[in-house]
């Protein structure tokens, strides 16, 4: 079997204010990533993103989160705790909650697909992970298909279908009541995204 060749990563970043495109050393890149998947998510100063990583030249597919600094413009990687265990590609999700980072880890329980909610410790320097809740629904009507995002009240919004390859409802789930409630959007696929009112043209 023929071994694939990476290419290094090549890191630069744009100043608005003198709008240029500036090198970066990756003396502290982690050297392993190959790469990366999905939206980015930004807390707090720092973007997050799930990537690849490989051993001895082969990918092995599963992920770990590779963080940058905006203001130290380092790079970290976000270790999982143990009984988080690393996936392959697609299986994980990151997304925004409450000003921190949470990732959504997919689990089939009792034949059924629940969604475990992870949050990242808030002023914690190791950056753990401490498991907040499950979405699980127990309606034998409709299924949920994934999670899209969070409110900021800390509402999981999610997917529900009533049949494979039906249209998609999306609603909210609350934590505390475990009540799913009906939003009145309905399509294929959703895509989520925070906005910020501004008069400010970037």
């Amino acid at each position: 079997m023929e071994s694939k060749t990476f290419i290094p990563w090549q890191v630069e970043v744009f100043t608005l204010s003198t709008r240029v495109w500036r090198g970066l050393s990756s003396s502290n890149f982690p050297c392993n990533l190959v790469r990366c998947y999905g939206s980015q998510v930004y807390v707090d100063g720092v973007l997050y993103w799930l990537a690849s990583d490989k051993v001895n030249g082969i990918l092995r597919g599963f992920i770990m989160i590779v963080s940058f600094d905006l203001t130290s413009e380092e790079f970290r990687q976000v270790y999982f705790p143990d009984n988080l265990a690393p996936q392959p590609f697609g299986k994980f999700s990151m997304y925004k909650l409450r000003e921190t980072l949470a990732v959504i880890e997919p689990c089939v329980e009792d034949s059924n697909l629940v969604h475990h909610v992870w949050m990242m410790e808030k002023d914690d320097v190791t950056r753990s992970f401490k498991k907040l809740y499950t979405i699980s629904n127990h309606s034998p009507d409709v299924s949920i298909v994934g999670v899209c995002g969070f409110r900021k009240t800390g509402e999981a919004l999610i997917e529900l279908e009533t049949h494979p390859g039906s249209t998609k409802i999306l609603a909210a789930y609350d934590p505390y009541s475990k009540a799913i409630t009906n939003l009145g959007i309905n399509g294929r696929n959703f895509s989520l995204y925070s906005y910020m009112e501004t008069l400010v043209l970037l």
